[in-house]
């Protein structure tokens, strides 16, 4: 019997569903082929085991077979789908076993304090920042990291990425080096070094400096646990803030979208707002471009 935990590599809970299965499988064999990574090897190599999983858990009897004999890693929390009893309270503790993990593979990164709170009730959409000295515990002040409830509506590994994002910011505090300007909006040079020590890629937003953040195949592999445990705990999310009244004027301007897989679109932000809006070549959702 192999030893790879085949959930954890799809992202799925032991108890999934064979759709949700295929879903899963479908959205990472597109993300990890090998003609989407130039012949990274790997991918290719992550590519196999994708698919090893999915025809393992996709045949009854196989995968009744697999099921006598799996254990779940040590650690994990896996949340039955569906279930909405402390719903809050488990995305929170996935979310700090999560920095854990982080804090595991860098130990300068410090304890901290994470909330779950809105993201949208200012001028620019936030799926997370980092504040330092928020906490007062015991004789320690500690940082505080948000991560929004808007930014619960996009997939686990675009929540990891955010986690990580707030773990650069965090581990250039502990150094004592300034990776931001503008009222810690742009981010710098300084800010694109921490981030790639910690396991993302950041690319360059006029607005906003270093900070468009993906999640490379490596580190999603480094945290395979983790991105399992955010995929079944992340059963809600939060609506965006509305001013209503009878003065609220809607909005023309559209937003650039993107999906996990690069595709963009152009959208209106009530529209995005309302729901999740599906990619029908990945899976994925859509989400604003520039969020950090």
């Amino acid at each position: 019997m192999t030893t790879t935990d085949y959930y954890t590599l799809l992202g799925v809970p032991p108890g999934a569903t064979l759709v949700a299965i295929k879903r899963a499988y479908r959205k990472l064999a597109r993300q990890h082929h090998p003609d989407m990574n130039d012949g990274d090897r790997d991918a290719a190599a992550l590519f196999k085991l994708i698919i090893e999983a999915y025809e393992v858990l996709s045949d009854p009897a196989q995968r009744a077979r697999y099921d006598a004999c799996y254990q779940p890693p040590a650690g994990t929390h896996l949340a039955t789908p569906g279930q909405d009893i402390e719903a809050v309270s488990r995305v929170l503790h996935v979310l700090e076993d999560t920095w854990q993990a982080i804090r595991h593979h860098h130990s300068q990164i410090p304890p901290v304090v994470i909330i779950i709170a809105s993201g949208t009730d200012g001028k620019q959409a936030r799926w997370g920042y980092h504040a330092p000295k928020r906490w007062q515990v015991g004789l320690d002040e500690r940082t505080e990291i948000m991560v929004s409830g808007e930014g619960l509506r996009r997939d686990a590994a675009s929540v990891l990425g955010t986690l990580l994002h707030e773990a650069a910011h965090a581990l250039a505090a502990a150094r004592d080096i300034q990776d931001t300007s503008r009222q810690g909006r742009y981010h710098n040079k300084k800010f694109r070094a921490h981030a790639e020590e910690v396991g993302i890629s950041v690319e360059h937003d006029s607005r906003l400096g270093w900070s468009v953040t993906t999640l490379p195949v490596q580190t999603a592999t480094r945290y395979a646990v983790q991105l399992a445990d955010l995929h079944a705990a992340m059963t809600l999310w939060r609506h965006d803030e509305t001013n209503g009244g009878p003065a609220t004027r809607r909005s023309s301007n559209l937003l650039a979208a993107t999906c996990p897989c690069g595709r963009s679109i152009r959208i209106a932000a009530s529209a995005l707002a309302n729901a999740p809006v599906i990619c029908g070549a990945c899976d994925g959702t859509f989400t604003p471009k520039n969020g950090s």
